[in-house]
């Protein structure tokens, strides 16, 4: 019965310091977010990576569309194949971003309530890089599809199944309607965010993001949901979005910085957190004989907490 008791109450414990722990860390991230940017974007940043650019980019382009081609394409995509709707409706599912949402925000509370006392400086280090890392990905598909989704409320463009009865050019503003929410596509915003954000985080995989995200927003289209300039202009919210975000990120000196030709890039410490993934999956002790990479410390650039 003692024994029990002891053991429940080290559990009670051991929550109650993960909780205070998790909030510290919340809190110490909020104020590093919101505090006056420490570094000034720079005179030569890259042209497109700058989020007007894009914007006016895709919002030009989606007019094109929209005045020369929505219409055939509309019409083509009632005679898609019935045998390949099966898989274009799996592949436009991805668009939805619950698959990333979840996992990076598993990934945010993992690293928001890992127990920082019992970490070296190094480890806490490549852990709230992880955790800043997680925040970004789930603030940028978060964040665009939101954006989005007020934008196509409001704007109310009639989806393609209308197109018999309303046209191609069927405008309905401020219904909040899901026919008349049809540009941008907001499953296009959400890949087009999940691509950049993946893409930042991880340059070397940009090559498969990025395709991922074009196939969801051409399956918007084999599926009949959207129009052609609908999934232009989608993905170009969601990737403005999500490089805003990172503008925002690397003027805190938060996981992001500049190269010296003015295009976002890894932080200096971003080997912590390919650090910190090498002791977990080696299951290196936190406190042993064998110790973890080092790297040097910048409480600017990482989110520290004190315990």
């Amino acid at each position: 019965m003692q024994a029990w008791q002891r053991g429940r109450q080290a559990v009670k414990e051991m929550l109650e310091r993960s909780a205070d722990t998790g909030r510290r860390r919340m809190t110490g991230g909020l104020r590093c977010f919101f505090n006056t940017p420490a570094v000034k974007p720079p005179a030569n940043r890259a042209f497109l990576e700058r989020p007007i650019v894009i914007i006016a980019i895709f919002l030009a382009l989606s007019l094109l569309v929209m005045w020369t081609a929505d219409y055939p394409l509309g019409v083509w995509m009632k005679s898609f194949p019935t045998q390949l709707r099966g898989m274009a409706k799996w592949i436009s599912s991805l668009g939805t971003g619950l698959l990333v949402l979840s996992f990076s925000g598993a990934l945010l509370i993992f690293a928001i309530l890992a127990p920082a006392h019992k970490l070296r400086k190094s480890m806490r280090t490549g852990a709230d890089l992880i955790a800043t890392a997680a925040a970004f990905v789930f603030l940028a598909v978060a964040g665009g599809g939101i954006v989005d989704s007020l934008a196509k409320n409001i704007i109310g463009r009639a989806r393609p199944e209308l197109l018999d009865t309303n046209g191609a050019f069927s405008f309905k503003p401020f219904a909040f309607q899901a026919d008349f929410a049809s540009f941008p596509s907001g499953h296009s915003a959400t890949a087009g965010a999940m691509a950049m954000s993946l893409a930042l985080v991880f340059p070397r995989l940009r090559p498969v993001f990025m395709p991922v995200g074009v196939l969801i927003c051409l399956s918007r289209q084999w599926v009949g949901a959207h129009w052609a300039s609908d999934t232009l202009m989608g993905w170009g919210v969601g990737v403005a979005f999500a490089l805003w975000l990172a503008h925002a990120f690397a003027r805190r000196r938060l996981l992001f910085t500049y190269d010296a030709s003015g295009r976002l890039c890894p932080g200096e410490q971003y080997k912590a957190i390919l650090a910190v993934l090498r002791a977990f999956i080696r299951r290196v002790p936190i406190i042993g004989k064998k110790a973890a990479p080092t790297v040097k410390s910048c409480p600017s650039q990482a989110l520290e907490i004190r315990s």
